[in-house]
């Protein structure tokens, strides 16, 4: 477990101590926290390019943030990345954001220039990497599939409908559980001019059949919520192939489907690190050294 940084009321604590930077560093922002192997990624790419500065993981409030932003905590903090569920908070405190994080509406990359905020988000590319080498690793070939499923409606989920989109899956649906989610997203979807592209409902009541086409299933559901009640019981006539971006304590102890492919969130993680590391620094992107620290967690 990492030492988190949290924002006490006379200012920063790490571990529970007084704590002030003393030059530039970055962050990873969320609530939980303390479970992100983004810190040794990070530190050890900042390492590998003998860069001086610090990378942190941070506990914080939606609630907090503007005051990270405009207050002295945020003195000499250079840019961060963000997990849920700040993603939207942290998109609206935005004073500039990409095309990819204005798509999406949430932002999951910051980069701080002259106290300004300016959103990125590479989850949507990081998503679309994994999933197009892991479902050919499930026999799928070169793809894409011909069916995705996205579990959840919030920030990952808008990344890995886009992530669908951009690998031309012909058939997409998001599941989620309550209808001001689902409400949600189809006005997303709406004004991209995609609500006939997408198919939004609820999660099912009992275990939906495997079908006979090619099929990845991406879950984007909160930390501990268990999975195996909505998918197929295995895999039909297709390929079939799991990603669930949760990875450690975050994904509960259970076994795909039969014969479904398999990926947790770990290589995500990697890829959406390495493109946030090169938004920040510039490249090259020290992608040995990070996936060295990755490997040895």
């Amino acid at each position: 477990m990492n030492e988190v940084l949290t924002l006490g009321s006379d200012g920063w604590l790490l571990g529970g101590h007084p704590w002030q930077p003393d030059g530039p560093w970055f962050a990873v922002l969320g609530d939980p926290i303390a479970h992100s192997l983004s810190p040794r990624i990070q530190n050890a790419a900042l390492q590998e390019r003998e860069l001086d500065a610090l990378y942190l993981p941070v506990r914080i409030q939606a609630g907090q943030l503007r005051r990270l932003k405009e207050g002295p905590e945020g003195k000499l903090l250079a840019g961060f990345n963000v997990t849920a569920p700040l993603k939207e908070p942290v998109a609206a405190l935005c004073d500039g954001r990409t095309d990819q994080a204005r798509d999406l509406g949430a932002v999951n990359t910051v980069r701080v220039e002259d106290g300004k905020w300016l959103g990125h988000n590479t989850d949507s590319g990081g998503t679309l990497t994994v999933l197009a080498e892991a479902f050919s690793q499930a026999g799928g070939g070169e793809g894409p599939a011909e069916c995705g499923v996205v579990l959840g409606a919030g920030g990952s989920a808008r990344a890995a409908v886009d992530a669908l989109l951009r690998w031309d899956v012909p058939h997409i649906e998001v599941w989620n559980r309550s209808r001001q989610g689902q409400q949600r997203l189809e006005q997303w979807l709406a004004g991209r001019g995609l609500q006939g592209r997408v198919q939004v409902g609820p999660l099912p009541t009992e275990n939906p059949s495997a079908g006979t086409v090619s099929c990845v299933y991406v879950c984007c559901l909160a930390g501990g919520v268990p999975i195996a009640g909505y998918l197929p019981d295995a895999a039909g006539e297709g390929t079939s192939l799991l990603l669930d971006l949760r990875y450690g304590d975050q994904r509960p102890a259970e076994e795909p489907p039969l014969g479904f492919g398999f990926s947790d969130g770990l290589p995500v993680l990697m890829m959406q690190g390495g493109l946030s590391f090169a938004w920040w620094h510039g490249p090259p992107v020290p992608w040995l050294a990070m996936r060295n620290a990755f490997d040895n967690d």
